[in-house]
């Protein structure tokens, strides 16, 4: 019930405080594309051996015994495709912070009527996602992907439904509980 409590908190200070409150969420998110921006502008020489790293650490925790280390890695060919997995991964968890994120500035708005709070969020994942993209195709070794796009507005739609079911949740609890004499 720890959790709860801090629900309550967060929607108290968003009541209380809605100008701080947009401001504080804004200038994460605005920070959190700054952190997408990077890592998209980076080139290939940069961006490949982070996620071969990242890779390699994967296999070393799960297979200790496959000894795959940065300089036999691009022998095994089945590697090279669970690179682009982690990439992909990579990518759906960048974006579904962001939307988290974004969801939290619709959240200060309360008059912003619900169904707006979920879909302006995806709208702006995709959106940004288009434009990150295009902006890699300015780098060199990099180049877009529409995959990329899709992949990014599907990890917003799923943070999306999430956060949906979990309030949904929430709010049926919080009912429950004041409806019942005996809390």
């Amino acid at each position: 019930m720890k959790t709860v409590g801090m629900l309550d908190a967060y929607r108290r200070f968003a009541r209380r405080h809605p100008i701080r409150f947009i401001g504080i969420n804004i200038a994460l998110v605005v920070l959190w594309i700054g952190v997408i921006m990077r890592f998209s502008g980076e080139n290939a020489d940069v961006s490949g051996p982070r996620s071969a790293k990242v890779l390699v650490g994967i296999v070393n925790v799960v297979a200790p015994s496959a000894n795959i280390t940065l300089d036999n890695y691009e022998t095994v060919d089945a590697l090279q495709n669970c690179e682009r997995v982690i990439r992909k991964l990579a990518h759906a968890i960048e974006y579904g912070i962001l939307t988290t994120l974004v969801f939290a500035v619709l959240f200060g708005f309360k008059d912003l009527p619900r169904k707006y709070a979920y879909i302006l969020p995806v709208v702006f994942v995709f959106c940004l996602g288009a434009i990150d993209e295009k902006n890699q195709t300015t780098v060199s070794g990099r180049y877009g992907s529409w995959f990329d796009v899709c992949v990014d507005t599907a990890a917003a739609i799923i943070v999306v439904i999430l956060i949906r079911r979990l309030t949904k949740r929430y709010r049926l609890w919080k009912i429950r509980r004041n409806s019942n004499p005996f809390s």
